[in-house]
């Protein structure tokens, strides 16, 4: 696809994740170069023409993973740039810890609880998807493309059913008895 106002693609790929990782609107226009309303002509401009690239083509994969490593390009070296996931293990390396979020999560959702992933684990919700990401691929590396019979690939397929039924059990637990009913007070 063709940039616009200088901008290309991948640019606007990497300020988006970098967007969504908490950096402001300001700085990446400053880091593009762009005021923002040639931003807002640039947004529009790829988003409008995004359905025209080949999904399986480098342009999508580079978005599809982009949010994974936001840190690159004209973004690597500027101040407040969201990290890779190298930043995010540091901080939560062990597969355990990103079971224990992901239950976590899911359970205050079923109550109806919206969580802030940087009050609650001192990260983003984009560090939470590269964390996602990370442990995707180890368990599709470990398990999922394994041969039947593989030991090291049974023990791993259950320990993530021992960690998940661990975590999901203790939120359960501590959550029992609350609920979103929002429809509790409306008479039919």
């Amino acid at each position: 696809m063709e940039a616009k106002h200088g901008v290309t693609f991948k640019d606007y790929a990497l300020a988006n994740a970098n967007l969504a990782n908490g950096m402001p609107i300001d700085k990446i226009c400053e880091v593009l170069g762009v005021e923002e309303p040639v931003w807002a002509e640039v947004s529009e401009y790829f988003v409008n023409n995004m359905g025209q690239l080949d999904p399986g083509g480098e342009e999508m994969m580079f978005f599809s993973t982009v949010f994974t490593n936001p840190k690159q390009g004209k973004f690597e070296n500027v101040e407040g740039a969201a990290g890779g996931v190298e930043d995010v293990l540091a901080k939560y390396p062990e597969w355990s810890d990103f079971i224990k979020m992901e239950k976590y999560m899911g359970a205050v959702s079923e109550v109806g609880i919206d969580i802030d992933f940087d009050k609650e684990f001192d990260i983003s919700i984009t560090q939470y998807s590269q964390l996602g990401g990370h442990w995707s691929a180890f368990y599709n590396e470990k398990v999922v493309n394994r041969v039947d019979g593989d030991a090291e690939a049974s023990r791993i397929f259950a320990l993530a059913d021992e960690l998940r039924d661990k975590w999901e059990a203790h939120y359960k637990e501590i959550y029992k008895g609350q609920g979103a009913d929002i429809s509790s007070d409306i008479d039919f």
